[in-house]
């Protein structure tokens, strides 16, 4: 599944180097498509997670289980069915509203530009009329992965995201040649929908098969929708937070795409790692629930929390000392220049910032949500994104660069979930009695003492290379950014095995074993039950 989530991730990253160097970022000659572009293709997100995003993503996989592992299948696909048609029914209502009022989403969001952004506007308009769209299909997703990943079955749902990637990939080099803006529009939408049909033959391997079903009155329906209430609200307290960094962003030019292209980068490490981590533990924390075995869910929580902690950590710290090599190397190219590179390296820096913070409180929410707890997220979310809002005006007015402006609001997330991940913690330690924490300090201080000697090594390698070869070319970029990350990467490695991580040797013997796995987990019905010898692999 990392595997999969790293070629995903690596394709987004792809995607994103494309968009930047097409459509270029502060730049008055390429329009403003960029900052069209991204605000039209944020929002169909944000209007999925309002509606069903939270609830499907955190909701359908510990009921199907608990119908899996207590009821019989068919009874399990009834719930399966009726979930997917409501949902479908929901979602394409809300989409064709919205794509009517298209306009008027938008001007949501850009109401502080005041009347500077126009053509800005009107083309994100346009393309929001397509993007729309895509809503239903992140429902399709969202049922597909919930499948597959409740008969434990993660590789498909990570390769997904390829396809959407991909096709991004080849309509912005379309409209680097034919620049219509109707090539972004239809290319974007086409994305979506092949990775959300891509999953679907899988998806029948399990057994499922569609019916017209809408059984509002089932009792894994109406606990879906009664738990669902508080899940709702958390949502909705989060986009509010994003949408009060779009009313903000909107007002300095390449503000949307720095802070979503920023976040992109900062999501790697998360995506690849944290990511693969916590939906691999999410099935087995529902179930040691489900059949009341607080340690063994006490000892994957720890397990989560110091594998996540072995990845990012170190991760943010190369990401803060190379943040500008990085995105020179992959970005500065077309039309994406030095000034767009100034501004979203800070952005970058910022962000990563507060990596593992924000690593920790995802996962730490997924273990609420495991235990069918969906009130406690809701009201820790109240706090923090509160806490968010008020830092990001503080920040964004506080700072006078367009540039600090922009990176405030990736410094205000950071200060958001360093309280939230405290929060989190806090709560969950009372609510199970204890986290493992003397195991979880041993490892934080080693991955913490690595992680520094990294980050040292890193800059100290980037700066040599500058001063003998400069940074003039793209070759001399790849040879700075490669060579630090690989020095740092065998210091961080080398340290790991001194100070004798457990970690590191879990991840030894992974590696072992690696190509001595069976080719059947490509296949659904191939892969094991995810058990406790394995997640400590």
């Amino acid at each position: 599944m990392t595997l999969g989530t790293a070629s995903s991730r690596v394709t987004g990253f792809i995607r994103t180097a494309a968009l930047a160097s097409i459509l270029g970022m502060t730049g008055v000659a390429t329009k403003e498509m960029a900052d069209s572009f991204n605000l039209a293709n944020i929002t169909p997100n944000i209007v999925y997670d309002l509606i069903l995003g939270g609830v499907l993503a955190s909701l359908f996989i510990p009921v199907f289980v608990e119908y899996l592992a207590t009821k019989d299948e068919e009874e399990a696909w009834h719930v399966a069915n009726s979930v997917f048609n409501i949902s479908l029914l929901i979602l394409t209502v809300v989409t064709l509203a919205l794509c009517l009022a298209a306009p008027y989403v938008i001007k949501a969001q850009t109401f502080l530009s005041h009347g500077t952004r126009a053509t800005m506007e009107a083309n994100a308009t346009l393309l929001l009329r397509f993007f729309i769209f895509e809503v239903i299909f992140y429902g399709f997703c969202a049922i597909y992965t919930g499948i597959l990943n409740s008969y434990k079955h993660f590789t498909i749902p990570a390769l997904a995201p390829i396809a959407n990637n991909i096709v991004v990939i080849v309509t912005v080099i379309v409209y680097h040649y034919y620049p219509n803006i109707y090539v972004l529009a239809i290319g974007g939408t086409i994305g979506v929908v092949a990775m959300a049909m891509i999953q679907l033959p899988w998806v029948r391997r399990t057994g499922f098969r569609y019916r017209f079903v809408f059984d509002l009155k089932h009792p894994a329906v109406r606990k879906i929708g009664r738990l669902a209430v508080p899940v709702v609200a958390y949502v909705l307290i989060n986009q509010i937070g994003l949408w009060v960094v779009n009313i903000l962003a909107t007002q300095v030019r390449g503000g949307i795409s720095a802070f979503q292209y920023a976040y992109i980068f900062f999501q790697l490490p998360y995506g690849i790692a944290a990511v693969s981590i916590i939906t691999a533990l999410f099935p087995t924390l529902s179930e040691h629930h489900v059949r009341e075995k607080t340690g063994e869910l006490i000892d994957s929580v720890s397990l989560g929390i110091r594998t996540t902690a072995f990845v990012v950590i170190p991760a943010a710290v190369g990401y803060a000392v190379l943040a500008k090599p990085i995105v020179r190397l992959l970005l500065q190219h077309l039309n994406f220049g030095t000034r767009d590179t100034e501004m979203l390296s800070s952005v970058v820096l910022y962000f990563v910032l507060g990596l593992f913070f924000f690593s920790i409180f995802m996962l730490i929410l997924k273990v609420f949500y495991s235990m069918q707890d969906t009130k406690t997220p809701m009201i820790i979310a109240a706090v923090i994104i509160g806490l968010n809002i008020a830092v990001d005006f503080i920040y964004f007015y506080g700072f006078k660069t367009d540039v600090m402006k922009v990176s405030g609001l990736a410094l205000g997330n950071t200060t958001a979930y360093f309280v939230g991940a405290i929060c989190v913690w806090a709560v969950l330690r009372r609510r199970l009695g204890s986290l493992d924490g003397a195991r979880i300090a041993s490892s934080l201080l080693k991955i913490c003492l690595a992680s520094a000697a990294t980050g040292g090594t890193c800059y100290g390698v980037s700066k040599l290379i500058e001063s003998w070869v400069g940074v003039s070319d793209f070759w001399a970029q790849l040879l700075q950014v490669s060579l630090a990350i690989i020095a740092g990467a065998v210091v961080y490695i080398g340290l790991a095995l001194l100070l004798k991580s457990e970690e590191m040797n879990a991840l030894r013997r992974l590696l072992s074993r690696f190509f001595k796995r069976r080719q059947s987990e490509l296949e659904p019905h191939g892969v094991d039950p995810v058990d406790e010898d394995s997640m400590m692999d």
